[in-house]
């Protein structure tokens, strides 16, 4: 157990592959909690999940939980994999043919339900500049505008 209930996603939009590359880490044990609710399944083991994998559970908890439009428009991530360091789930994503960042809005609901104090950081890197959104349980969705 630890004391903060807090995630941390970074997202690069990379104008060479006009692709935002988004990683999005998770307290592992914080993760399988929220999974086993969203599956309604207590006995769900992110190391050694049986009859499925770590990737199809994490996937589906993510694409319910974590939604992003880029110049007013949704658009689906695609999942690439996770990996796991130390006590951190590392999920890889990315949304391809970005050719132009005019805005991003995040809207995210890790954890919230499973913690009242949870705080979901979101840093977005354009061109060498980081901008940074905090999201909540009160405050699910933000966004950022670039006049480029």
């Amino acid at each position: 157990m630890h004391p903060i209930h807090v995630s941390v996603c970074d997202i690069e939009f990379d104008r060479e592959r006009n692709a935002l590359e988004i990683v999005q880490r998770i307290f592992l044990d914080d993760l399988e909690l929220a999974i086993r609710n969203h599956n309604s399944n207590q006995r769900i083991d992110l190391l050694d999940p049986k009859g499925t994998t770590t990737d199809e559970l994490v996937k589906a908890y993510l694409k319910a939980n974590f939604k992003i439009s880029v110049n007013g428009k949704a658009e689906a991530h695609n999942y690439l994999g996770h990996e796991i360091e130390g006590d951190a789930l590392y999920a890889y994503m990315e949304i391809e043919k970005v050719k132009k960042l005019n805005s991003i809005q995040v809207h995210s609901e890790i954890l919230t339900s499973e913690y009242d104090d949870q705080v979901n950081l979101v840093h977005v890197e354009v061109d060498k500049e980081i901008r940074s959104m905090k999201l909540t349980g009160d405050r699910k969705i933000d966004r950022l505008e670039y006049n480029k």
